[in-house]
Formats: structure tokens, C-alpha cells, sequence
């Protein structure tokens, strides 16, 4: 696949999990395809799958199901500079 960013015949779709929102407007939506090049290093989603995205957070009630997940919270104050936990 060409790769709309340098042109290079090195993209490759892969799928992906992101999440959108927060609390209890928070959703994931989970295997979206995304273009992966391995000559510059981008990844992008197209115009069709951002369309798509829009469309499910949109009718969100339509495609969800309710899942319970596990949520922790990286705790800045823990890390310096070097990523040696103080």
C-alpha cells in the first residue's frame, strides 16, 4: 500500500484500540484500521475510517456494549527524569 505521507510503497494496515472521551462519556472502540509505514514511520487513519469513528461515538448506544475495565493512574510524582522510580 502507498503511504499517503511519503509516498513509499511500505504501508501496511494494522488494527488498533482507542479510547475517546472520559468518565462516563468515555468510549473504546476497538479494532480500527490504521496505516502503519515502515519507510517514515507514520501511521494515519483514512478519511473513511475517521468518518466511521464520528458515526460510532455519534450513535454510540447502536454499537456498545457495557464492560467493566480495570482503570489505573500513572503517578507522575513517581518518576524522575531518568525513569528511575524514587
Amino acid at each position: 500500500m502507498i503511504c499517503d505521507i511519503c509516498g513509499n510503497n511500505s504501508g501496511r494496515i494494522r488494527y488498533v484500540t482507542r479510547s475517546y472521551g472520559s468518565g462516563k462519556k468515555l468510549i473504546i472502540i476497538e479494532n480500527i484500521p490504521i496505516v502503519s509505514c515502515s519507510h517514515c514511520g507514520e501511521s494515519y487513519f483514512s478519511a473513511e475510517t475517521l468518518h466511521e469513528i464520528e458515526r460510532i461515538k455519534i450513535h454510540r448506544d447502536g454499537f456498545t456494549h457495557e464492560q467493566s475495565v480495570s482503570v489505573a493512574v500513572f503517578a507522575q510524582d513517581q518518576v524522575n527524569t531518568t525513569g528511575i522510580q524514587t
